[in-house]
């Protein structure tokens, strides 16, 4: 896995990356310029725009480079070149053409260029954007012409993935030395297009002694999934309690029945309301099932249900439970089976409320505003750092974290994981239901609750971004498709 850093770790790696090149700062700029213009050769037409510090600066060594090949070059410096300083300063000194400034803006937008390329601000941005380069950046998200960024979308934040005000929307950015975690989280996939890493020849092992935040999952775990004995039984692939679907609510819970077992789980059971528990096999035969009646519940599940207690390998918890006094006696049931639980939806809802954390909590799924009412703050608070919220949910409740959303991530409190794929395709009824669902069958047949969680995690993410459904695509067809994304034995 390719691991991913936060902004503040920029210049450690640049400093060790020229270490082991044997180059100094201004080389390196050379360097990656350089790797950037490999990828902007073939247009005739550029126009470069150039900020105020080192990003700038390589936006003007790869002008200078497409001048000397013949390239028509034009270079908009949105900071006035007198005041740069250092590197940056060194690169516009090392480029022989003609600079352009704002005042030449209305000239530069009736101009046929290929390409634009965005070297405005780097990964230090911290603070909202402000005109002229807000102005300039809404220009060039309107305009028809492709836009390649440096290192990051101008108005992105490197770290966490927010737009600082206005961001470029690049067709491709190309990372330099280092990923960050922005690039693939919250508004980063928007805003980047293509990601192109350029390791300027740098081994990732040369950066051993700097804090990643996190790694990149890779589709590649999903070989995993296929490597199953031919002599096996379902009783070697766990049984698994699927809890919810309070009165009206039953579509959830049979969603998360059949990812179980979809996901390769043996069995499962689905604990619901006596209004349509006897249903459930019209619906699914595959599914068994049983009525959970408030009134009945002395002893809870494990009394109730004694049989199907003792053989369950997980129980899942919370997909159209509601939080009505029945959905509150069945959760504390649950808990009280002291069965390694997966909890979603309302189950999160009624966590949020209880005295404490179930013992066998192993992973929860939340959405954005789920994970804000765990943690007391509003989405908005959990959207401007999900690295940071994934974190502290994981090491709060004590278990593994899926915190769903562009670029989902996963957390164990300790290391992070990031899912690059998946679409808005998936943000439709139902899809969460079948994540959890997923998580909980992989959970039964062994697998660990991080590698459950990330090989959930991607499936259902390649699933939905690759189907040819596109917004049609619903639950019930995502969980139909699950077999696509499997290399099946033959």
């Amino acid at each position: 896995m390719n691991k991913l850093y936060s902004n503040d770790k920029t210049k450690q790696i640049d400093q060790l990356a020229a270490g082991y090149l044997g180059v100094d700062s201004f080389e390196l700029m050379q360097l990656a310029g350089a790797a950037v213009y490999e990828h902007v050769k073939s247009y005739q037409h550029l126009l470069v725009i150039t900020g105020p510090g080192n990003n700038g600066g390589d936006g003007f060594v790869i002008a200078e480079l497409a001048r000397r090949q013949g390239q028509i070059v034009q270079v908009l410096a949105l900071y006035p070149v007198d005041q740069l300083t250092g590197d940056a300063q060194s690169a516009a000194l090392l480029y022989q053409g003609k600079i352009l400034s704002l005042a030449d803006l209305d000239m530069i937008k009736e101009l046929a260029f290929e390409l634009v390329i965005d070297a405005i601000f780097g990964t230090g941005l911290t603070r909202p954007v402000a005109a002229p380069y807000a102005d300039v950046i809404q220009w060039l998200n309107q305009i028809k012409q492709s836009v390649l960024s440096v290192d990051i979308p101008s108005g992105l934040n490197g770290s966490t993935g927010q737009i600082e005000g206005v961001a470029v929307e690049a067709e491709k950015t190309v990372a330099i030395l280092a990923r960050n975690t922005g690039l693939f989280t919250n508004d980063g996939r928007d805003c980047c297009g293509e990601i192109i890493f350029e390791s300027l020849h740098v081994p990732s092992g040369s950066y051993e002694k700097i804090a990643h935040s996190g790694e990149l999952l890779n589709q590649s775990i999903l070989a995993q999934l296929s490597v199953r004995p031919h002599n096996s039984h379902k009783g070697q692939f766990g049984h698994v309690l699927t809890v919810g679907g309070q009165a009206g609510m039953l579509g959830a819970v049979l969603l998360a029945g059949r990812a179980v077992l979809k996901s390769g789980a043996g069995s499962t059971t689905v604990i619901t309301d006596t209004e349509h528990a006897d249903t459930i096999p019209l619906h699914a035969p595959e599914l068994m099932s049983l009525a959970f009646a408030e009134s009945e519940c002395v002893g809870g599940l494990a009394h109730q249900f004694s049989d199907q207690v003792k053989k369950a390998a997980v129980l899942l918890c919370g997909m159209g439970l509601g939080q009505s006094q029945w959905s509150k006696q069945l959760y504390k049931s649950c808990v009280q089976t002291n069965l390694p639980m997966v909890l979603d939806a309302d189950g999160l809802n009624l966590l949020a409320r209880a005295a404490s954390v179930p013992e066998k909590l192993t992973v929860i799924t939340p959405h954005p505003s789920e994970a804000a009412n765990l943690l007391q703050c509003s989405t908005a608070d959990v959207q401007s750092n999900r690295w940071h919220a994934v974190q502290v949910l994981a090491k709060k409740f004590n278990c593994t974290v899926v915190l769903k959303g562009s670029g989902t991530l996963i957390s164990n409190g300790k290391w992070t994981w990031c899912c690059p794929y998946g679409n808005a395709n998936l943000a439709t009824a139902g899809s969460g239901d079948v994540l959890a669902g997923m998580v909980a069958g992989l959970l039964a047949q062994g697998y660990g609750a991080d590698k459950a969680a990330q090989l959930a995690v991607v499936w259902h993410a390649i699933v939905g971004e690759s189907s040819e459904l596109g917004l049609t695509l619903t639950a019930s067809d995502l969980l139909n498709s699950l077999h696509s994304a499997l290399k099946l034995n033959p």
